[in-house]
């Protein structure tokens, strides 16, 4: 897998039945099921939220290896949480080795099973998040569920607008590391030919891709102060997201699956 494969913070055009959803329905939607598979949630939980995932998945009109892509980044993350449950939890020994508790366990392989599907679900929950939200549209949602904050003191507007510029320079940061990355090869810098030069091609890419990272945040910034902004003043929008009658019932079929999964 390249880094241009990495999906997570880009957005695709779409008019599927979540495309059109207001995004307070997704980030609540998203919140409730990650807090309840995370807090409370066996397989049966992990059961259920994959149907869930499915569904959307299904409903949102991307294709499915497209999706599928936006696990293989974590698929490290996701192996070394496996493993490291197999190895250091203890129960029923299904295998003697030289472990700290004689071997690898019957709990330990239901342990790493269950919360490397739970991280699976949850990038491939956020991923369906970004990628069916423009990205201008997820801070008016944020901005929005965050307006109560206002009155001890949060600012509402200027968190989610560091929210937006962060998913924003995610797609941009893998695009500028991919072009990185294909001019070393050109340079003759082939990362397949050993231990040694995959670890010199990883340092040689972080300088210039933190130079690129820091050069674009100064143009941003500049950008920010020609045009006078102002976290703190009242500000107009083109378009009002509004709360439909489809939006309440989305919202009303997951708050009833994270109570089913929390009574569970």
């Amino acid at each position: 897998m390249s880094i241009k494969d990495i999906t997570l913070g880009r957005y695709v055009y779409g008019s599927s039945y979540l495309h059109r959803l207001d995004p307070r329905t997704k980030l609540i939607s998203l919140l409730l099921l990650t807090t309840v598979l995370f807090s409370n949630g066996g397989f049966d939980a992990v059961a259920v939220i994959g149907i869930y995932t499915v569904v959307a998945c299904f409903v949102s009109g991307l294709r499915p290896g497209y999706l599928l892509k936006s696990i293989m980044p974590f698929k490290w993350l996701i192996l070394m949480t496996v493993l490291l449950n197999v190895l250091f939890v203890g129960g029923h020994i299904v295998v003697e080795a030289p472990l700290p508790f004689g071997g690898i366990t019957r709990e330990g392989i239901m342990s790493g099973a269950l919360y490397g599907s739970r991280i699976a679900l949850l990038v491939l929950l956020a991923s369906l998040l970004t990628l069916t939200t423009e990205p201008i549209i997820l801070v008016d949602g944020v901005e929005k569920l965050m307006t109560p904050l206002s009155k001890i003191g949060v600012r509402p507007h200027e968190v989610s607008m560091a929210m937006v510029i962060t998913i924003r320079f995610i797609p941009i940061l893998i695009d500028e590391a991919e072009k990185i990355r294909k001019s070393h090869v050109a340079r003759g810098l082939d990362p397949k030919s050993g231990f040694i030069v995959k670890l010199k091609s990883i340092s040689m890419l972080f300088l210039p891709l933190f130079h690129s990272a820091l050069r674009r945040a100064e143009t941003l910034a500049t950008a920010m102060e020609c045009r006078i902004f102002n976290g703190e003043a009242a500000r107009t929008r083109y378009s009002e997201t509004v709360m439909r009658t489809k939006d309440w019932m989305i919202l009303a079929f997951s708050a009833a699956t994270a109570v089913v999964i929390a009574v569970m």
